[in-house]
């Protein structure tokens, strides 16, 4: 059995076609973590990137956000669900720092709550030194839940950022794909045949009948359809083993791009006020020198509530045909036995291009 499941019928009942066995299940976890951050702003800046910077070790995400303490952290499918968590809330429980400029907190993967006036992006800025115990809620999960627990089950291997890579295979010069046969736009293409106006045939399979032929252009078009229509009012999931937070200045600043004026009050009022250029010049290319080697720190206490998927649907995925196999197969790149697009693709007909959700 399957149904249709729908973008444009708002509140629940049958309209959104979900089954409400295949969204229950997942379990509701919360863990806090710590953050620390040290260094100065002359490594910061030497660094990059990879400067002011904090990352969960990957080899001990399975203790911190595992659902079992029974469990082995090191369990390929533990650590399938940590990649494919389904985050409801962040909440930043306390922060600590000495920094005595404004910073931006940026925790990777998550979407920006608070922006500059040119539209810089950050979970949270931290406006000076000091001690903060007020909570803040960085992120709050929008959305069909139902909707986001029902894709977890249903397609575990896909998320709005692999939708291109998982299960799909090109070829030099083809104008086709090789999609898997359980990639969500075959399901996609399966369930809309008379909407979109294609026909998946015996004939387009291929590698033991587990991939498609799917033209390019229809494949993008779907993919855009399901980001579109599904995706972007489904609550995106979250890879807990590559849990990053970094800090940056607004705006793009530099670390180590200082203001005249901060210099001058780096340095002490006689000697700012003398008139003795050599010493003025030294003074502040040692306040400039103890400023960006000065011993910088931030912390700060991170709490999650989020939701693994069930076990019985992380499943491993299935051993890829190789491309030689499919060269062979007889699959010429010129795009025939390809599925076509047809005129129907740009008809009225497309704004309720749905997707199938299997359900049991």
């Amino acid at each position: 059995m399957s149904k249709i499941m729908g973008h444009g019928n708002g509140g629940g009942g049958e309209g959104n076609g979900l089954d409400s066995s295949s969204a229950g299940g997942e379990k509701g976890l919360k863990r806090t973590v710590l953050v620390s951050i040290t260094g100065n702003r002359a490594t910061w800046e030497h660094m990059g990137i990879h400067g002011a910077l904090w990352r969960v070790n990957p080899d001990r995400a399975g203790i911190i956000f595992g659902d079992s303490e029974l469990q082995n952290p090191d369990d390929p499918i533990l650590q399938e669900k940590l990649g494919r968590a389904m985050l409801r809330s962040v909440t930043v429980l306390e922060t600590n720092t000495n920094i005595d400029e404004t910073v931006g907190v940026i925790i990777d993967g998550l979407p920006a709550s608070e922006f500059t006036a040119s539209g810089d992006g950050v979970s949270l800025f931290l406006t000076g030194e000091g001690k903060n115990m007020q909570k803040q809620e960085v992120f709050n999960m929008s959305g069909n839940t139902e909707l986001g627990l029902a894709w977890m089950k249903q397609y575990p291997k896909y998320t709005s950022y692999n939708l291109e890579k998982e299960g799909v295979m090109g070829l030099p010069g083809c104008s086709y794909y090789f999609t898997r046969i359980d990639h969500p736009v075959i399901h996609m293409l399966q369930t809309n045949e008379e909407t979109l106006g294609v026909h998946l045939t015996e004939e387009t399979k291929i590698g033991e009948g587990q991939w498609y032929r799917i033209d390019i252009e229809l494949f993008i078009f779907c993919v855009k359809s399901i980001r579109e229509n599904i995706l972007q009012n489904t609550p995106s999931t979250f890879n807990l083993s590559n849990l990053t937070v970094r800090l940056s200045k607004p705006d793009g600043q530099r670390w180590l791009q200082i203001g005249p004026q901060l210099i001058d009050s780096l340095i002490p009022d006689e000697v700012r006020e003398s008139s003795d250029c050599e010493l003025i010049t030294e003074a502040r290319r040692l306040a400039i020198q103890r400023y960006v080697d000065k011993p910088l720190f931030m912390t700060l206490r991170l709490q999650f509530e989020y939701s693994l998927p069930d076990t019985s649907s992380c499943v491993a995925t299935m051993s890829s045909v190789s491309v030689n196999a499919m060269e062979s197969s007889g699959a010429p790149c010129t795009g025939l036995g390809s599925v076509a697009i047809t005129s129907k693709m740009s008809g009225p007909g497309l704004s309720n291009a749905a997707i199938l959700i299997p359900t049991k």
